[in-house]
This record gives C-alpha cells, structure tokens and sequence, in this order.
C-alpha cells in the first residue's frame, strides 16, 4: 500500500507512504554552468517521518524518518547527465522496475525518471511508490533516452565513468582536449564520455554522435587533425581517444565503437487461421437473425388480420361464379 499526498507550494508532496513532511530544503545548482546546460530548473530537499509499515518481508519503509531530493532538468536526457554526476563512484546499479536509470550507495538511491533526478535517503520505495510520485510531480515530462549511451564500448569500461556532453561546458568539463568548433554543436552533436581500463593502462574515449553519416564524415578531417588524439568515424558516430599509454591500446577501444542502425521491415502479414470457435459464433447469430426475422414477420402478418377484423379462423378459400347456360332446359322445350 502507498499513499501520496497532494502537493503543496512545495516541489515534494506533504506524504509519502504513510510519512509526512516535515522539512524542506531547496536545492541549488552545484556546477552553475555545467547545470544551466542541462536546463536545471528547480530542486528541493525533504524530510519525512512517520511509524512506517511492515510486510511479508519484515519492515520495508523506514520506521522514524527519511530524506527524498528531487532535481527537475529541461528533459530526460539533460536529467540522466545530471544523474551520472551525482552518483557516488561506488554506486551499484539496481535492476528498478520504476525505471532503468538506478544506482545504489549504501543506504543511498539514486536514479533518473523523465526529467527528474530522485534521490532516496534511508529509504527504498516501491516501484508503483516512485510511479504516483512522479505524476504528483509539476511539469513531469517523460521521453525517450538517446541511443548514443548504448554505442559506448562495455568491454573493459569502469563503473560510474560516464559523462554526457550537450554542449560546450560539459565538453571543456569532460574532454577538454577538444575544441567546440570541431565538435559543432549547431548540429545538435552530442557525446558520452568513459574510462577503460586496457591491459597497457587506463583509456579514456568519448564518442560523438552526429545527425546523419554526411556531417560525421566532413567532421572526421577536422578530428584527425587535433594533435595527441586519435579518431576514427563509424556511421554518424566519431570517437576519439583522448587519453592512452599507447597506440595499440588506443586502437583496441576505439575498435569497439560501431554504428549499428536498427531497420523494421514491414512484412505482409500472415492470413488469419481458422478459428472453429468463431466460425460456431457466426453460425448461432445467423441462425437468431433468421429466427428474429420470421417471429417479427408472423406478428406484422397477425396484426394485419386482427387490424382487418378477419381474425385467424377466417382463412377461406375464393369462392368463383359459375355460369350455367342451361342447354338441357332449352332442348326439353323445343317441339
């Protein structure tokens, strides 16, 4: 069971399973600048206590008090870069049905839902908890994530690298080995950053995706060009290696960059089988259609007999004049 109460001026609501609020805290921007490029708009604190509850697992809230933080950014991208920040370097991921962006620290839950970044203190709410949340929320928005985070290399990556790039702050933050004029972000180029731990040392690559393979392959001269980078181009993806011990190792993750696109065929659709269920069903209404019919034409024909007084036992047959002409009459009479 969970109980969300409606909100107040506050960004947080007054309850959440069964604990009250009773402080809150705004939030302000860690990194103003960095935080403005990914539309931070609005953060609160809250504290909440209450008696908590228990279930078939033991107590599953928290018995005294908790602490919830949220942070509101522009959209769901701009709120997972933030979420990748405030992670703790030893944050667990956590397979949360509320949604895939969660890590854990301690006692300590953080993660990514549309445009928000929740946090969870001594605490950890129930999927369908975080869901009601979310919609008592103001201006929640729910879209979709970019694919670019899943074309960064898994082999070999360190937990809780990643860094996302939107515009030139977050560049200078995370890769400043590469000029904003050579990334050229009046084509809406984004980029995720990692570290890989490669058998000759530790690797660092960012990967930048462009809108289509034309600007990624006028882009990729002006990549190459940059002294102590290496680069290479895969569809509308470039990925550069900032940092490595040496070439090989270099080469090794950044191999591992590749654009795949995802194509749907649309295919004819297979016929429908035959269902003898359905084929009984049509079977019973046309035979009620037929038998609906003639019961209404047997009262529209009754009617008829009573409205012209004839009743039903006057049914007779058409009596038809004979004529006689009488020849055995006129041949007696005749001398």
């Amino acid at each position: 069971m969970f109980a969300v109460w409606p909100l107040s001026a506050a960004l947080l609501p007054e309850g959440l399973e069964l604990h009250a609020r009773k402080t809150t805290t705004a939030l302000t921007a860690a990194d103003p600048s960095l935080w403005k490029e990914y539309g931070f708009q609005e953060g609160e604190s809250a504290v909440y206590e209450g008696k908590g509850r228990a279930d078939v697992k033991g107590v599953f809230g928290p018995v005294k008090s908790f602490s919830v933080s949220a942070w509101r950014l522009r959209d769901s991208t701009a709120a997972m870069a933030l979420w990748q920040i405030l992670r703790p370097a030893d944050a667990k991921p956590v397979a949360d049905e509320a949604t895939k962006i969660a890590a854990r620290s301690g006692e300590r839950l953080l993660l990514a839902y549309g445009n928000y970044v929740l946090q969870f203190d001594g605490y950890t709410p129930e999927a369908e908890t975080v869901h009601q949340l979310v919609l008592h929320l103001p201006r929640f928005e729910n879209a979709a994530l970019p694919a670019l985070a899943g074309f960064l290399p898994v082999d070999a990556r360190v937990a809780n690298s990643e860094r996302f790039i939107v515009g030139p702050v977050g560049l200078e933050r995370f890769a400043g080995g590469v000029p904003p004029s050579v990334v050229a972000f009046q084509f809406d180029t984004e980029g995720v950053v990692g570290r890989f731990a490669d058998r000759d040392g530790a690797v660092e690559l960012v990967v930048f995706a462009y809108p289509n393979h034309q600007i990624a392959q006028k882009q990729i001269a002006a990549y190459q060009g940059l002294a102590g980078l290496t680069a290479s181009r895969s569809g509308p993806l470039v990925g550069v290696v900032l940092k490595a011990p040496n070439a090989d190792a270099a080469q090794r993750v950044l191999a591992q960059v590749r654009y795949e696109a995802t194509i749907t065929i649309n295919s004819k659709p297979a016929p429908p089988k035959e269902n003898m269920g359905d084929m009984i069903l049509a079977i019973v209404q046309l035979a009620g259609v037929l038998i609906g019919g003639a019961l209404v034409a047997g009262l529209l024909f009754a009617g008829i007999r009573l409205a012209t007084g004839r009743g039903f036992g006057g049914i007779q047959g058409r009596k038809e004049e004979v004529l006689s002409l009488s020849i055995d009459q006129d041949v007696t009479k005749r001398p």
